[in-house]
């Protein structure tokens, strides 16, 4: 399991306020498990937003780099992959 840290933060009122509310609704077994799950989610869209970056970098420099199909062969090698029979019209 990971170590723990403490860190305490002071928010508005009606931060707070809706915090325990999400806490009473059962959103999170505490206020801490609520703002946890927040930073969590927070740190994993941000991880998987880099992922998707690279991603789309190393598609743009696979264009550049004249790495590419047509639109057919790429449809063809899909269909191919699934087993399917691919209906030309």
């Amino acid at each position: 399991m990971s170590e723990t840290a403490k860190i305490t933060i002071t928010l508005e009122s009606e931060t707070a306020d809706f915090i325990r509310s999400e806490v009473e609704r059962g959103a999170a077994t505490s206020p801490e498990g609520y703002v946890e799950d927040l930073v969590r989610r927070d740190h994993e869209r941000d991880q998987a937003r880099r992922e998707l970056d690279a991603a789309l970098q190393r598609g743009l420099d696979d264009v550049q780099a004249g790495r590419t199909m047509s639109l057919d062969d790429a449809f063809d090698s899909v269909f191919d992959e699934l087993g399917w029979e691919r209906i030309r019209r």
